[in-house]
């Protein structure tokens, strides 16, 4: 039965050049495997990395070993000095595309952001089969979208969603981040409850036993609460538009009322001056048709401000349409008795 631990560098150097090529999907989950095995694992894979009479293949495999490392650790200095050492060597090697896109990603600005999601493309263009580099490209777009002021468009969305479900397909479903991650863009989408069970999948799905388990279970919790904070965030946003379409309504409406009094009273004020120039009969036809009218106005603007509620008006609509029937139509005499 074979040791758990590899315990020395040739050992370590087996297991390096029995690795599938680097665009087989199984290479990152192998190659974790042989990290996670190696004691000592920065200091051998250093020494292999370093020594030129290996193969170049097993070189590249060491150098990816001690990056990983040092990205997990946050060392950005040396990670950025150890890829700007092999650059020369390595650069073409379709991987070389995620290590520079780490590097501007942990810069932290935007603009820089933006050049890291650029090289995730190239990266995923070149191993399409490859889940970890698909995963990258959902994974920096997300983070560009949380950071920028501006809402999230549907097309970057739909990229990054696009990247993350062919990640989670290319691994079975069994990497628990890539879940995470998938959660992420749906609270982008407002879709909270659908992430919040993406994050309780990739809690179940983290391995106990693995070396990361404490630091990614905390980063779930972490997005479990960023979720949290979008729901209320969008809560209150919906609150405030209704809020504000509320007032503006209220403006409007009070500039119509305004309107409709300066009208009423222009009316008044010019029925009254005709009728004091009229005859008794004329006069009098005059006012009543006047009140009638002010009665009609006034009833359908109550129905206007109470959303068509038309019965509660509609003795005083009567009222006035009669008042104005009998002051424009009714014969002179029935106006004098």
């Amino acid at each position: 039965m074979a040791s758990a631990f590899y315990s020395g560098r040739p050992e370590v150097e087996l297991a390096l050049g029995a690795l599938p090529p680097t665009s087989d999907p199984n290479f990152l989950v192998e190659i974790r495997t042989v990290i996670e095995r190696t004691r000592n694992p920065e200091r051998i894979f250093r020494r292999i990395c370093e020594d030129y009479s290996r193969p170049a293949s097993l070189r590249f495999y060491a150098l990816y070993a001690v990056l990983l490392r040092l990205r997990r650790e946050e060392r950005l200095s040396e990670y950025t000095d150890l890829v700007n050492r092999h650059e020369r060597e390595f650069g073409s090697e379709p991987y070389f595309h995620t290590f520079r896109a780490v590097i501007l990603r942990l810069e932290g600005e935007l603009a820089s952001l933006l050049q890291a999601i650029e090289h995730s493309r190239e990266a995923a263009r070149l191993l399409p089969d490859v889940p970890g580099v698909q995963h990258q490209v959902a994974e920096f777009i997300a983070e560009y979208l949380e950071r920028r002021d501006a809402p999230a468009r549907s097309t970057e969305l739909d990229e990054a969603e696009m990247s993350v479900d062919r990640a989670i397909t290319l691994s079975y479903g069994r990497i628990a981040h890539y879940y995470e991650t998938k959660a992420r863009i749906l609270c982008l989408k407002d879709d909270f409850e659908t992430a919040r069970s993406l994050v309780r999948r990739a809690i179940e799905l983290e391995p106990r036993e693995g070396a990361d388990y404490l630091r990614r279970v905390s980063q779930y919790q972490t997005t479990r609460v960023k979720i949290d904070v979008f729901s209320q965030r969008t809560e209150w946003i919906r609150t405030r538009d209704s809020f504000r379409n509320e007032m503006s309504q209220f403006r409007t409406q009070q500039l119509e009322l305004l309107g409709l009094l300066a009208g009423v009273v222009a009316f008044v004020a010019s029925t009254a001056n005709v009728a004091s120039q009229a005859t008794g009969v004329v006069a009098v036809r005059l006012v009543t048709a006047m009140a009638g009218a002010l009665i009609l106005v006034f009833s359908a603007f109550f129905i206007m401000l109470n959303n068509g509620l038309w019965r509660r008006a509609a003795i005083s609509a009567a009222l006035g349409s009669l008042l104005l029937i009998v002051g424009l139509l009714a014969p002179s005499w029935l106006v004098r008795a």
